[in-house]
């Protein structure tokens, strides 16, 4: 049509950013919602495949640590905000046409190649975060709030209160995580509101603005209510797209634990179950598992986890009625009752599956 939007770019990469974020500001969102037509100074490419090009280049620049708008989770394959963002003075603009790239691209059906932490897809989508979340940008941190929700914490003299010291631009500050909360002791009551606001506190409240201003450009294009039919999981796939999975590379490429090994029935049952998944229901694992869709390059023998490469491990749980498999996301292991037929094993695998998010709760 007539309407389309029509921009010429530089080839330059780095110029490529800045011009785009200039364009796309400066034209009307009915006009970039009808349509984009793309070109390059000097090369008479036009067409769908130059925009998907434009698509590429801007997606690995918005991650381009240059911009310092986005940082590496602990496993290095996932990103998100990075609180320490406003070395670069622009940088709640460019978020908010990280934001506008981001909502067009799913506008207009294109796949980006970037990967988010599962909190960030969370915050895109208005869902609370969870203490497993911190695992991406902290996994021993998440650990220790594990271990204060595992454990009875009443006789063990931790002098928590609710508030944590915090990096304020090089200096400690003690903040608080309540009106008062610096004279609030952290007791076994009151335990599980500490890990939630702590949580929130490193996952949220320290990228506030960032969230805010991304999420501006995102609703230009994607509506709050269209954007909230799906979770996190589904979002990610609605942005970058459905992996390919061999299931032979996964399974050469998986250890055991626990009492689990290849001859065990149960294993023989699980790989069975996974070789007649569909397509969608595997990568429904592999997120369940390793938190991201992401295939490494090179097979799952590349996958990596919060402290290097770290292999798909599935470890033996002893079953009780009902059970539903969990997951560590953050080793990429899988903990898989012993159940007693291949029937059971593929009804609550799939339960849990489909639950996504709520499986832990109810595990």
């Amino acid at each position: 049509g007539f309407l389309l939007c029509f921009f010429t770019f530089s080839t330059l990469v780095n110029s490529l950013f800045r011009s785009s974020c200039e364009v796309v500001s400066k034209s009307s969102n009915e006009k970039l919602k009808q349509g984009i037509a793309v070109r390059f100074h000097g090369e008479e490419g036009m067409g769908q495949g130059v925009v998907r090009e434009w698509f590429d280049i801007l997606s690995n620049e918005i991650i381009n640590p240059d911009y310092a708008l986005f940082t590496q989770s602990a496993d290095g394959t996932t990103f998100q905000p990075n609180s320490n963002s406003s070395v670069n003075p622009d940088h709640l603009n460019y978020f908010g046409f990280a934001g506008q790239i981001l909502g067009l691209a799913l506008y207009h059906r294109q796949l980006v190649n970037i990967y988010f932490t599962r909190s960030f897809y969370k915050h895109i989508l208005g869902i609370p975060v969870s203490y497993q979340d911190v695992s991406s940008i902290d996994p021993e941190y998440a650990k220790n709030l594990q271990w204060i929700l595992d454990n009875d914490i009443s006789d063990l003299g931790l002098e928590l209160t609710f508030s944590v010291e915090t990096d304020v631009f090089g200096t400690m500050e003690e903040v608080p995580l309540k009106p008062g909360g610096t004279a609030i002791q952290v007791t076994q009551d009151n335990k599980a509101e500490y890990v939630q606001l702590v949580t929130e506190l490193r996952m949220t409240r320290a990228i506030q603005p960032q969230i805010n201003a991304f999420l501006q450009g995102f609703h230009t294009f994607i509506p709050p209510s269209l954007i909230q039919l799906f979770d996190e999981y589904e979002l990610e796939l609605l942005l970058s797209g459905m992996p390919e999975i061999d299931v032979m590379d996964w399974k050469k490429n998986t250890e055991y634990t626990s009492g689990y090994d290849l001859q065990e029935p149960v294993i023989k049952w699980f790989w069975e179950v996974v070789e007649n998944l569909t397509q969608e229901e595997r990568v429904l694992l592999l997120q369940f598992v390793t938190g991201s869709s992401r295939v490494p390059h090179g097979g799952f023998a590349f996958l990596m986890g919060g402290s290097g490469l770290q292999k798909f491990t599935i470890a033996a749980v002893p079953y009780t009625s009902n059970l539903l498999p969990t997951s560590s996301t953050c080793i990429n292991m899988l903990k898989l009752p012993e159940y007693p037929s291949k029937d059971v094993l593929r009804d609550r695998l799939l339960v849990a599956l489909h639950c996504g998010s709520y499986g832990y709760a109810m595990a």
